[in-house]
């Protein structure tokens, strides 16, 4: 259930504080541990808890390392976090979680004033979870399959599920945790439609399960999170 520390418009637009990591996709509803070293991004995350306490997480696009120290290319698609929590260590470094509260499409990025970047974002929004029938038996097939590929997730599935969570809420949870390709959770990340969402992650997931061993994918070929 959102809150005051949580909750933020649907149709919002602003600047927002940009992190770009690499092969790291973040969605709506994760709770993200993050550990802050880098000059620029402790300068970030201070700005941010001097004020909104905003942090949208970007993906670094695939050859991004001969300008990691510039301004790499990043995915448009972005999750916009807020901190939840914070220590800064004896080093001077930052450990924290970050909530993730919506995607959002960067529409450009702003001329910094500091070392990290900025950019104005929108929102994309959400459509409302299928209902009845079909909205549970997308459900309990994600649940199923997430179980099938990460049997240590099974007492939380099994919470979610006892409570009635939203296929919308369930797809974000197995996209993040399940080993997918950073290309298929940026394309989950920019879906609204959290019925489209689950129905691109069944299929993705009953073709990587029937590949014939040695070809084609498998959940173990994807690249780690």
């Amino acid at each position: 259930m959102e809150d005051d520390t949580t909750a933020l418009p649907s149709d919002f637009c602003g600047e927002v504080r940009l992190f770009p990591l690499s092969n790291l996709v973040l969605f709506p509803g994760i709770v993200l541990p993050l550990h802050i070293f880098e000059s620029r991004y402790k300068e970030m995350l201070e700005d941010a808890l001097a004020g909104d306490e905003m942090v949208t997480m970007a993906t670094l696009i695939p050859g991004f390392e001969h300008d990691y120290y510039s301004r790499p290319p990043i995915s448009p698609i972005v999750c916009i976090g807020r901190v939840l929590s914070h220590e800064k260590t004896p080093q001077g470094t930052y450990n924290l979680a970050l909530a993730g509260l919506e995607r959002a499409r960067i529409q450009h990025e702003v001329e910094p004033v500091r070392a990290y970047r900025r950019a104005k974002v929108c929102a994309l929004g959400s459509l409302p979870s299928p209902a009845g029938t079909a909205g549970s038996r997308q459900a309990v097939k994600l649940a199923e399959e997430m179980l099938s590929i990460l049997p240590a997730t099974g007492p939380f599935i099994e919470e979610l599920l006892k409570y009635d969570v939203s296929v919308a809420a369930l797809t974000d949870f197995v996209s993040f945790h399940l080993p997918l390709a950073t290309e298929l959770k940026l394309r989950l990340l920019a879906e609204p439609n959290p019925g489209v969402r689950a129905e691109l992650l069944l299929a993705e997931l009953s073709t990587a399960k029937s590949a014939p061993r040695g070809r084609g994918r498998r959940p173990t070929d994807y690249s780690d999170n």
